[in-house]
Protein backbone atom coordinates (compact mmCIF):
# COMPACT_ATOMS: atom_id res chain seq x y z
CA UNK A 1 0.00 0.00 0.00
CA UNK A 2 1.13 3.29 -0.88
CA UNK A 3 1.20 6.39 1.42
CA UNK A 4 -2.38 7.75 2.83
CA UNK A 5 -2.88 11.28 1.73
CA UNK A 6 -4.31 13.66 3.75
CA UNK A 7 -6.87 14.67 1.08
CA UNK A 8 -7.71 11.73 -0.66
CA UNK A 9 -7.35 11.49 -4.74
CA UNK A 10 -10.34 11.04 -6.61
CA UNK A 11 -10.94 11.92 -10.17
CA UNK A 12 -14.11 13.48 -12.07
CA UNK A 13 -15.92 10.40 -13.61
CA UNK A 14 -16.18 10.63 -17.51
CA UNK A 15 -12.63 12.56 -18.53
CA UNK A 16 -11.24 8.75 -19.57
CA UNK A 17 -14.14 7.34 -21.11
CA UNK A 18 -15.39 10.77 -23.02
CA UNK A 19 -11.33 10.22 -24.43
CA UNK A 20 -11.76 6.44 -24.98
CA UNK A 21 -15.53 7.13 -26.73
CA UNK A 22 -14.41 9.96 -29.02
CA UNK A 23 -10.69 8.31 -29.81
CA UNK A 24 -12.77 4.82 -30.59
CA UNK A 25 -15.50 7.13 -33.06
CA UNK A 26 -12.66 8.10 -34.81
CA UNK A 27 -10.54 5.10 -35.11
CA UNK A 28 -13.38 2.62 -35.77
CA UNK A 29 -15.68 4.78 -37.39
CA UNK A 30 -13.61 7.54 -39.53
CA UNK A 31 -15.97 10.32 -37.93
CA UNK A 32 -14.34 13.65 -38.89
CA UNK A 33 -16.76 14.99 -35.54
CA UNK A 34 -15.51 12.91 -33.22
CA UNK A 35 -12.05 14.01 -34.26
CA UNK A 36 -12.38 17.50 -33.61
CA UNK A 37 -14.13 16.90 -30.38
CA UNK A 38 -11.09 14.75 -29.41
CA UNK A 39 -8.83 17.45 -30.16
CA UNK A 40 -11.20 20.47 -28.84
CA UNK A 41 -11.15 18.26 -25.29
CA UNK A 42 -7.45 17.50 -25.12
CA UNK A 43 -5.51 19.92 -26.98
CA UNK A 44 -4.93 22.33 -24.51
CA UNK A 45 -3.44 20.14 -21.80
CA UNK A 46 -1.37 18.13 -24.26
CA UNK A 47 -0.24 21.80 -25.17
CA UNK A 48 0.59 22.76 -21.66
CA UNK A 49 2.09 19.24 -21.47
CA UNK A 50 4.90 19.67 -24.38
CA UNK A 51 5.28 23.60 -23.84
CA UNK A 52 6.81 22.48 -20.18
CA UNK A 53 9.21 20.43 -21.99
CA UNK A 54 10.38 22.58 -25.19
CA UNK A 55 9.70 25.90 -23.49
CA UNK A 56 7.80 27.51 -26.15
CA UNK A 57 4.25 28.07 -26.83
CA UNK A 58 4.12 28.00 -30.39
CA UNK A 59 5.97 25.23 -30.44
CA UNK A 60 3.91 23.24 -28.36
CA UNK A 61 1.06 23.92 -30.31
CA UNK A 62 3.20 22.84 -33.38
CA UNK A 63 3.27 19.39 -31.87
CA UNK A 64 -0.17 18.64 -30.80
CA UNK A 65 -1.28 19.94 -34.05
CA UNK A 66 1.58 16.76 -35.38
CA UNK A 67 0.23 14.48 -33.17
CA UNK A 68 -3.03 14.92 -34.04
CA UNK A 69 -2.65 15.07 -37.66
CA UNK A 70 -0.99 11.46 -37.27
CA UNK A 71 -3.32 10.29 -35.25
CA UNK A 72 -5.70 11.02 -38.09
CA UNK A 73 -3.49 9.18 -40.84
CA UNK A 74 -2.78 6.10 -39.13
CA UNK A 75 -6.40 6.07 -36.98
CA UNK A 76 -7.25 2.88 -38.49
CA UNK A 77 -4.20 1.16 -36.89
CA UNK A 78 -5.00 2.21 -33.84
CA UNK A 79 -7.99 0.12 -32.89
CA UNK A 80 -5.90 -1.69 -30.21
CA UNK A 81 -4.84 1.39 -28.37
CA UNK A 82 -6.33 1.04 -24.63
CA UNK A 83 -5.94 3.75 -23.12
CA UNK A 84 -5.84 6.58 -25.61
CA UNK A 85 -5.36 9.31 -23.17
CA UNK A 86 -1.62 7.87 -22.52
CA UNK A 87 -1.11 7.42 -25.98
CA UNK A 88 -2.14 10.87 -26.87
CA UNK A 89 0.45 11.91 -23.88
CA UNK A 90 3.09 9.35 -24.59
CA UNK A 91 2.92 11.06 -28.42
CA UNK A 92 3.08 14.28 -27.16
CA UNK A 93 5.66 13.72 -24.98
CA UNK A 94 8.28 11.59 -27.77
CA UNK A 95 7.25 14.32 -30.38
CA UNK A 96 8.54 17.08 -27.84
CA UNK A 97 11.50 15.49 -27.06
CA UNK A 98 12.13 15.00 -30.86
CA UNK A 99 11.75 18.62 -30.98
CA UNK A 100 14.14 19.45 -28.75
CA UNK A 101 16.70 17.05 -30.65
CA UNK A 102 16.38 18.31 -33.69
CA UNK A 103 17.74 21.93 -31.97
CA UNK A 104 20.02 20.65 -30.58
CA UNK A 105 18.86 20.94 -26.78
CA UNK A 106 19.63 18.50 -24.22
CA UNK A 107 16.40 15.84 -23.79
CA UNK A 108 17.99 13.99 -20.92
CA UNK A 109 16.97 14.22 -17.65
CA UNK A 110 14.05 16.61 -19.01
CA UNK A 111 12.04 15.38 -16.19
CA UNK A 112 14.33 17.51 -13.95
CA UNK A 113 14.23 20.50 -16.63
CA UNK A 114 10.61 21.17 -17.51
CA UNK A 115 9.65 24.67 -17.35
CA UNK A 116 7.10 24.98 -14.84
CA UNK A 117 6.00 28.25 -15.74
CA UNK A 118 4.27 26.12 -18.74
CA UNK A 119 2.00 24.36 -16.53
CA UNK A 120 0.50 27.19 -14.45
CA UNK A 121 -3.06 26.63 -15.69
CA UNK A 122 -5.70 27.11 -13.17
CA UNK A 123 -8.36 23.97 -12.73
CA UNK A 124 -11.48 25.24 -14.19
CA UNK A 125 -13.73 23.14 -11.58
CA UNK A 126 -12.18 25.00 -8.34
CA UNK A 127 -12.93 28.34 -9.92
CA UNK A 128 -15.81 29.08 -7.20
CA UNK A 129 -14.51 27.16 -4.73
CA UNK A 130 -11.65 29.53 -3.59
CA UNK A 131 -10.83 33.27 -3.73
CA UNK A 132 -8.41 34.51 -5.96
CA UNK A 133 -6.25 35.06 -3.21
CA UNK A 134 -5.90 31.48 -1.66
CA UNK A 135 -5.52 30.44 -5.29
CA UNK A 136 -2.65 32.57 -5.38
CA UNK A 137 -1.69 30.83 -2.03
CA UNK A 138 -2.02 27.43 -3.82
CA UNK A 139 0.14 28.27 -7.22
CA UNK A 140 2.56 29.85 -5.35
CA UNK A 141 3.13 26.63 -3.47
CA UNK A 142 2.82 24.25 -6.68
CA UNK A 143 5.19 26.77 -8.32
CA UNK A 144 7.65 26.42 -5.16
CA UNK A 145 7.78 22.71 -6.00
CA UNK A 146 10.29 20.86 -7.97
CA UNK A 147 9.89 20.42 -11.36
CA UNK A 148 9.59 17.37 -11.79
CA UNK A 149 6.90 16.95 -8.57
CA UNK A 150 5.17 20.29 -10.50
CA UNK A 151 4.25 17.82 -13.35
CA UNK A 152 3.13 15.15 -11.39
CA UNK A 153 1.07 17.27 -9.24
CA UNK A 154 -0.54 19.12 -12.63
CA UNK A 155 -0.88 15.52 -14.39
CA UNK A 156 -3.02 14.03 -11.23
CA UNK A 157 -4.78 17.36 -10.13
CA UNK A 158 -5.26 19.20 -13.46
CA UNK A 159 -4.97 17.09 -16.18
CA UNK A 160 -6.80 13.74 -13.96
CA UNK A 161 -4.22 10.98 -15.04
CA UNK A 162 -4.42 8.52 -12.69
CA UNK A 163 -1.03 7.28 -11.09
CA UNK A 164 -0.41 4.23 -13.61
CA UNK A 165 -0.97 6.73 -16.81
CA UNK A 166 1.58 9.27 -15.07
CA UNK A 167 3.82 6.24 -14.16
CA UNK A 168 3.60 4.95 -17.65
CA UNK A 169 3.68 8.07 -19.63
CA UNK A 170 6.96 9.66 -17.34
CA UNK A 171 8.96 6.04 -17.72
CA UNK A 172 8.72 6.16 -13.66
CA UNK A 173 7.69 3.81 -10.74
CA UNK A 174 4.42 4.24 -9.02
CA UNK A 175 6.09 4.33 -6.26
CA UNK A 176 7.85 7.83 -7.48
CA UNK A 177 4.88 9.11 -8.52
CA UNK A 178 3.10 8.63 -5.03
CA UNK A 179 6.48 9.73 -3.48
CA UNK A 180 6.42 13.15 -5.26
CA UNK A 181 2.50 13.23 -4.95
CA UNK A 182 2.92 13.24 -1.48
CA UNK A 183 5.85 15.94 -1.07
CA UNK A 184 3.33 18.02 -3.10
CA UNK A 185 0.30 18.06 -1.13
CA UNK A 186 2.06 18.86 2.28
CA UNK A 187 3.27 21.61 0.83
CA UNK A 188 0.17 22.51 -0.39
CA UNK A 189 -1.34 21.42 2.32
CA UNK A 190 0.76 23.99 4.77
CA UNK A 191 0.25 27.02 2.43
CA UNK A 192 -3.93 26.54 2.90
CA UNK A 193 -4.37 25.24 6.66
CA UNK A 194 -5.49 28.79 7.65
CA UNK A 195 -7.83 29.31 5.14
CA UNK A 196 -9.92 27.06 4.01
CA UNK A 197 -12.17 24.44 5.89
CA UNK A 198 -11.02 21.26 5.51
CA UNK A 199 -13.60 19.93 3.57
CA UNK A 200 -12.93 22.26 1.49
CA UNK A 201 -8.90 22.07 0.94
CA UNK A 202 -10.12 17.92 0.50
CA UNK A 203 -12.03 18.84 -2.47
CA UNK A 204 -9.86 21.14 -4.01
CA UNK A 205 -7.13 18.47 -3.83
CA UNK A 206 -9.09 15.65 -4.34
CA UNK A 207 -7.40 13.48 -7.61
CA UNK A 208 -7.26 9.78 -9.02
CA UNK A 209 -5.04 7.39 -7.49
Amino acid sequence: MGYTFPFPYFCPMGVDQLTKTLFDRVCRENCIQSYNELFLSCSSRLIHFSAGIVSSFPLAEEVVSDVFLALWHKRNQLTHVHNPLVYLYVSTKNLSLNMLKQQRRNQHHYLDTVDPEMFAVAPEAESDMISAEVHQKIEAAIRSLPARCQLIFRLVKHDHLSYRDVAELLEISTKTVDAQLTLAVKKISQAIRFDLSEDVARSYLQGNS
